[in-house]
């Protein structure tokens, strides 16, 4: 990587870590749609400088979605479902797999793919993902798979306790006219 890129790669890195704290530590909605924004917007720069713009033009849309949706004012938290005991335990499990994953980068050496050519080539991502991370590609599929099942759970969940109450709400004033 020449200087260039090696600049740009830290500069979107320090963006992205920026956004990431506003989002954590801000409080209100729209600050937290503008985190992400940002959050989006050094992502998108990260994957420039990585020679992948299909990819960041892909992440930069999909933050920009969110941060709009995060912030609008319909917008509402999801309860928790678990206690304390099994969100400290998660806690530990994604130390011990940051530990992990450190050790293996700093360990480890670079995957090298042959670039076959323009900005917006998602081809040489592709072959990249799946002839050197072909286990995080997958393991990452799973993630988002299991937060899409969760969260449509939960949504069910509570739109059929919000119908519950509106048809509960509803029995007595028509009993009481």
């Amino acid at each position: 990587m020449d200087t260039l890129h090696a600049i740009g790669f830290y500069v979107s890195a320090a963006v992205l870590l920026a956004g990431a704290l506003a989002v954590a530590f801000l409080s209100s909605r729209g600050g937290r749609g503008l985190g992400l924004a940002v959050v989006g917007l050094g992502l998108a720069g990260v994957y420039v400088s990585l020679s992948a713009g299909f990819v960041a033009l892909v992440a930069l849309v999909a933050y920009a979605v969110i941060a709009v949706l995060v912030a609008r004012p319909d917008y509402r938290n999801l309860p928790m479902l678990v206690t304390s005991d099994w969100r400290q335990a998660g806690a530990v499990g994604a130390t011990i797999l940051l530990v992990a994953l450190a050790y293996a980068a700093y360990n480890g050496d670079f995957a090298h793919a042959t670039f076959y050519g323009g900005p917006f080539n998602s081809v040489a991502v592709g072959r990249l993902l799946f002839t050197h991370d072909a286990l995080a590609t997958e393991a990452m599929g799973l993630v988002a798979l299991a937060a899409l099942v969760g969260s449509a759970v939960v949504w069910r969940r509570d739109r059929r306790e919000e119908r519950a109450r509106e048809s509960g709400a509803r029995e007595p004033r028509s009993r009481t006219r």
